[in-house]
This record gives C-alpha cells, sequence and structure tokens, in this order.
C-alpha cells in the first residue's frame, strides 16, 4: 500500500517553499526536488549518520544530482564560527557556485549551521533542508532562522533566510532512542499549548505510540506542528510584529539550563520542557492561568522523563543568563506565557521576585 505524501505550502510570497511529510520520502526524490533547476548537490551531513547518509546519497544521485559531501560532527559545537568557517573552506575547495543547491541532513545543529553557511556564502545559496531528528522535523527545519552561538549564549549570530524546500521523511525517525523521540515532543508540546489545547491532548493520548515509533502518529505529530508553525512565520517572517515570538514559549528558561550546564546535560527539548514547566508556574496565578488547567498540564509534563534539574541553580546566576536574552526590552525581563491554553500572551513585567517564586515551585513539583 502506498504512503501518503503530505504536503504544506509556507507562504511567503517570492521565498514560499513546500514542506513534504511522509514515511520513505526519500526513496523517490524526483518529486520534493523536481522544481530545481540545478543538479549540483552539496551536502553537509552528521557523519554519524551512515545509514542514513548513505540512502539519502545514494537516492540523490539516482535522480541525476552530482552529488558532493561534507560530513561533520553534529551538535552545539558545531555551531561554532570556527567551524563555521571550515565549511567555507570546504565549499570553496569543492567547487561551490551560487548555482548550487546545499543540503542539511542531520538534526537542528545541523540545520542551523547548514542553513546559516547558505545565507551567508557568495552571499546566499539555495538550500533544502532534510531534517533526520523529531525535534527538527517538528520545529527548527522550518522557519528560515539560522544560527551560530557566541560563548555568551545561544543562537546570538544569525539570519533569516527561508530553505527552497523541507523534506521531513519520518522513516528517518526509526532510528531515535526514547530520549531523543521525548526532546523533539518537547517542541510539539508547545503548539499544542500555546495554539492548539486538541493537538495537546493527542500527544497525551498517543504518547506510548509515539514512544514506540509509530509511524502514523509520528506523521501526525509532525504534520500539526508544521501547520502550526507554517501559518505562524508566513505572519511573521522576520519576528518583528509578536507573533511569531509565542514560539518562544519555554524556551528563556530552556536556553538559560542549558547555558548553564554547557550544554551537555540536556537536549535541547528536554530543557524545553523544563522550560515550560517554568513559564506555567510564572503562569500560575490571578488573571492568568488557572489552578485546574496547570496542575492538569504541569501532571503530564512532570511525568515524562528528563534529567533532574541541577541542585545548584543559583538565582543570581539564572537572572544573569535571562537577562541577556534577546527577547528582553528596554531592559525588562520578556516571557512569553499563558492566560489559558491556547492562549499565549507576551510578558515584560517579570520580576527577580517572580522567577524566584516559580523555581521555588518547580523545585516543589519536581
Amino acid at each position: 500500500m502506498k504512503k501518503k505524501v503530505l504536503k504544506i505550502a509556507v507562504d511567503l510570497g517570492d521565498r514560499s517553499y513546500p514542506i513534504f511529510i511522509g514515511p520513505q520520502l526519500t526513496n523517490n526524490l524526483s518529486v520534493p526536488l523536481k522544481n530545481l533547476p540545478s543538479r549540483e548537490a552539496f551536502v553537509i551531513s552528521d557523519r554519524a549518520l551512515k545509514k542514513i547518509r548513505s540512502h539519502f546519497i545514494k537516492n540523490l544521485k539516482k535522480t541525476r544530482w552530482n552529488v558532493r559531501e561534507i560530513s561533520v560532527k553534529a551538535g552545539e559545537n558545531l555551531k561554532d564560527f570556527r567551524k563555521i568557517q571550515s565549511i567555507y573552506g570546504k565549499l570553496l575547495k569543492l567547487g561551490a557556485h551560487r548555482d548550487g543547491v546545499l543540503f542539511a541532513l542531520g538534526g537542528g545543529s545541523v540545520g542551523d549551521a547548514a542553513g546559516f553557511v547558505a545565507s551567508t556564502y557568495l552571499r546566499g545559496i539555495s538550500w533544502i533542508g532534510v531534517p533526520t531528528t523529531l525535534l527538527a522535523q517538528v520545529d527548527s527545519s522550518v522557519g528560515g532562522k539560522t544560527a551560530v552561538n557566541l560563548k555568551e549564549g545561544k543562537n546570538l549570530i544569525g539570519t533569516f533566510y527561508q530553505p527552497a524546500g523541507v523534506i521531513c521523511d519520518v522513516s528517518y525517525l526509526k532510528t531515535l532512542s526514547k530520549r531523543e523521540i521525548i526532546s523533539g515532543l518537547g517542541e510539539a508540546l508547545k503548539y499544542g499549548l500555546i495554539y492548539d489545547p486538541q493537538f495537546f491532548k493527542y500527544i497525551q493520548t498517543n504518547w506510548k505510540k509515539i514512544l514506540s515509533h509509530d509511524s502514523d502518529t509520528l506523521t501526525t505529530i509532525v504534520q500539526k506542528s508544521l501547520k502550526w508553525k507554517s501559518k505562524v512565520v508566513a505572519a511573521d517572517e522576520f519576528d518583528t510584529k509578536g507573533t511569531r515570538e509565542f514560539l518562544n514559549f519555554g524556551h528563556t528558561f530552556g536556553h538559560a539550563l542549558e547555558k548553564m550546564t554547557a550544554y551537555k546535560k540536556f537536549q535541547h527539548g528536554e530543557a524545553i520542557i523544563w522550560g515550560m514547566r517554568f513559564a506555567l508556574a510564572l503562569s500560575y496565578g490571578p488573571r492568568r492561568l488557572s489552578e485546574k488547567e496547570y496542575k492538569e498540564v504541569d501532571t503530564f509534563l512532570k511525568k515524562i522523563t528528563l534529567p533532574p534539574l541541577p541542585k545548584n541553580i543559583s538565582m543570581a546566576d539564572l537572572t544573569k543568563l535571562i537577562s541577556r536574552d534577546k527577547k528582553n526590552r528596554g531592559g525588562h525581563l520578556h516571557f512569553v506565557l499563558l492566560k489559558k491554553l491556547g492562549y499565549p500572551i507576551s510578558d515584560s513585567s517579570v520580576t527577580k521576585k517572580d522567577l524566584s517564586k516559580a523555581l521555588t515551585l518547580l523545585r516543589n513539583r519536581p
């Protein structure tokens, strides 16, 4: 039985592009790549994905592409400027010109780095995202945000540069560990909480199927997440209208947690789940999230297996890191919070006292 290919359009005028979602998509790349005039492919791939790399490159060559590969070690270290510079050098040695197409094959760090390289190499070349993790498929592969890190923090240098297309082959998710699936669900849960409570309930109901890599369920998770992501990106491509900032729900504390632990203890989505629990604790109170909704959501999130919060988190360190967040305005701490499920709000009135109360609440509900 032939598997259905789902297609979502990201509507951005002359920068519009398609997202293809489904199992075994990369077995036949002629459909998702049919509108690309070039046949010069430069594949930036995660070197750990030996079988996936071999499978993808073999099928790319079947579609009569001339393929050259740059393998990289995935992870936050890849987004260091020195690593980025070496990629530029390799592209030059391989003879990459502006009419070539760069393919980002891997998880979020590969997509971030490759997208940044594509946006800046020869002032911009086309690129295609081929995300191989649930985290990248449900979120970071779509939207055109590319970024690299500084020692002071994550994603502080970046560009907005849309891909020419995104190919989400759900079959690639079969190789993921339970922990990697949970990390991806961190971003998927975000869409349910800020936009679509029914989607949140779908994840709750189908939790065991998701962790067992059920193909149909994962396809639904990716489709529903990217349907929301594409709508938000189309409405606020450059994150200037306030709409897109809601996608940062859970990320302010989550990014601080990653930095505090030197990006070694938490996978990104794990930190975001802790970040959402922190944002829920900040949201809980008069004129905001009700006790019933707070406990319903937090009770589910606390059941998810995550590395524990470090016991030595100090308010001084936490406040310092949150104060550096690029979403802050006029010296005020800025958070995305919930008024109720499905109704996010922007709040620049959060105080250090509020942070302390939220952290205490989080520690009392481990």
